[in-house]
């Protein structure tokens, strides 16, 4: 894929791989997709994603984004993300990223909020899906544990991604708690994400510790802590979604 560096807007091919079984754009590859492009554009790592998912992207169709520099610094810059599909918003993100000369390594978490302890990832089983295995979405994702109101599952991309690609990837598993914890098991979308990342090199499995945050009505947001190495954070994010019936 060749991505122009002067803002101008490219094509992206909505594959099975970046679908799911329902065949819909999965939300993280949605997500790891404006990643990329930030980091492409600018030729600067990202460290913060701020996304908004208007509307719903189907196997076979054609992304067209686009990435514009708001503002840039000789540490930060600032970019908007548009990605469309037959010329209707899709979804729409702010981005921050860094100069590699700045990236810090990745912080340690604070006392308090250290990783959790779980069997390596090849010890869990396989996480299930709806429909349609992981592994045709490059995922392989496990499960380490659960509890009445979180999750932990290990989990990798079985492509060549650049790291900040990968964390944006794996961090779309808001749903996957909500489905499982809520009665009826009932249809979640994705109204917005977000993803913050600490620098540093990611090792191939990270482990997700997933929580719900709140629920008031149809709308509920949810946690991910990022975990690599055993006990460094690599990022954070966030999600708040809508539930139907």
């Amino acid at each position: 894929m060749t991505w122009p560096l002067d803002g101008r807007p490219f094509d992206v091919p909505v594959s099975r791989e970046l679908c799911s079984g329902t065949g819909a754009l999965f939300g993280g590859w949605g997500l790891g997709l404006l990643a990329d492009a930030a980091q492409h554009t600018t030729g600067r790592r990202l460290r913060d994603l701020s996304a908004a998912f208007v509307r719903p992207v189907t196997l076979g169709s054609r992304l067209s984004v686009r990435c514009d520099v708001l503002a840039e610094g000789r540490a930060l810059a600032h970019c908007r993300l548009d990605a469309e599909e037959s010329g209707r918003t899709a979804l729409t993100a702010t981005a921050v990223v860094e100069t590699p000369a700045t990236s810090r390594e990745a912080a340690p978490g604070e006392p308090g909020a250290l990783a959790p302890r779980v069997p390596g990832p090849l010890e869990c089983p396989e996480r299930s899906y709806e429909s349609g295995p992981g592994a045709a979405m490059m995922l392989d994702v496990r499960v380490a544990g659960r509890s009445p109101g979180s999750a932990l599952l290990w989990a990798r991309v079985l492509c060549d991604v650049p790291d900040e690609v990968r964390l944006a990837v794996v961090s779309d598993h808001v749903p996957y708690l909500l489905r499982r914890i809520l009665p009826g098991r009932p249809r979640v979308t994705t109204v917005s994400a977000s993803l913050r990342l600490f620098g540093g090199p990611v090792a191939e499995w990270v482990l997700l510790d997933v929580s719900l945050v709140a629920r008031a009505g149809r709308i509920a947001a949810g946690r991910v802590s990022l975990w690599q190495d055993g006990d460094t954070l690599a990022g954070v994010a966030e999600q708040t979604m809508r539930l139907s019936a």
